[in-house]
């Protein structure tokens, strides 16, 4: 069974682990395993949890029992675990089996969108479409205030498992109205496209659809083109940004 030794009791006591990089294992009420991972300082990712309780991840707060040790390679180690666990007990744990594309978590495990503590924005997204649907509404404060706490990555990282997506949101630095384009450039927003002259990204100022033409088996397209203005050097621009298919 991966990771061995004492198992100890979820709490405040939990924020004095030191300050290593390491892996941990989360255990439920009946002290069934439901999360393996890791950080590079467990005494950082600890505090944040209990600060929080597990407010990026809710389905950790089944929380009870934990159990640690120090690891150079925390990423790899956690790999190695959950293959050994696999092994043993013919699959890994619940929490850390990915969602499937689309999937929805239930509204316990949802991304509750906030402009600062206890100002909640009434706003919510349970997939990675609604995330996006709602970066593009949600006031850009609420985007600033969850992106420098890490909220976007960890969630992406954490509830759906999508590590490369999630490390292309931490490495987001901007601020502003260029956050939100740069948030919903990484998640794979059509509207949101590079400026051809000088690459700042910028949402559309108008789109209309027109017929395309047939494609060599003879289906035919309706298209959805978008025009942009870039705010840096003015240039305007066309993009093809949704193509459909017209019933005969």
């Amino acid at each position: 069974m991966p990771i061995q030794g004492k198992l100890y009791l979820w709490g405040d006591r939990a924020k004095g682990v030191p300050e290593e990089t390491g892996v941990y294992a989360f255990y439920d009420k009946d002290r069934s395993m439901i999360y393996l991972g890791g950080s590079s300082n467990l005494r950082e990712a600890f505090t944040r949890y209990i600060e929080t309780n597990f407010s990026d991840d809710p389905r950790k707060q089944e929380t009870v029992y934990y159990r640690r040790m120090s690891a150079s390679n925390w990423e790899e180690t956690v790999k190695c675990l959950l293959n050994e666990y696999k092994k043993d007990c013919g699959d890994i744990p619940k929490l850390n089996i990915p969602l499937k594309q689309g999937e929805k978590v239930t509204p316990e495990w949802g991304f509750y969108f906030y402009e600062s503590f206890n100002k909640p924005v009434f706003e919510a997204a349970f997939n990675l479409d609604e995330l996006k649907k709602k970066m593009a509404k949600v006031p850009v404060a609420s985007l600033e205030f969850h992106q420098t706490r890490g909220d976007f990555a960890r969630w992406i990282r954490e509830v759906f498992k999508e590590t490369q997506l999630a490390d292309r949101i931490t490495n987001i630095r901007s601020s502003g109205e260029t956050l939100r384009l740069e948030l919903l450039n990484a998640l794979g927003n059509p509207e949101v496209a590079e400026c051809p002259e000088c690459e700042t990204l910028s949402k559309p100022t108008k789109t209309w659809q027109m017929a395309g033409r047939p494609s060599k088996s003879g289906e035919r397209l309706q298209l959805t083109i978008a025009l942009y203005k870039c705010q840096s050097c003015d240039k305007t621009f066309r993009k093809v940004i949704k193509k459909e298919k017209i019933s005969a």
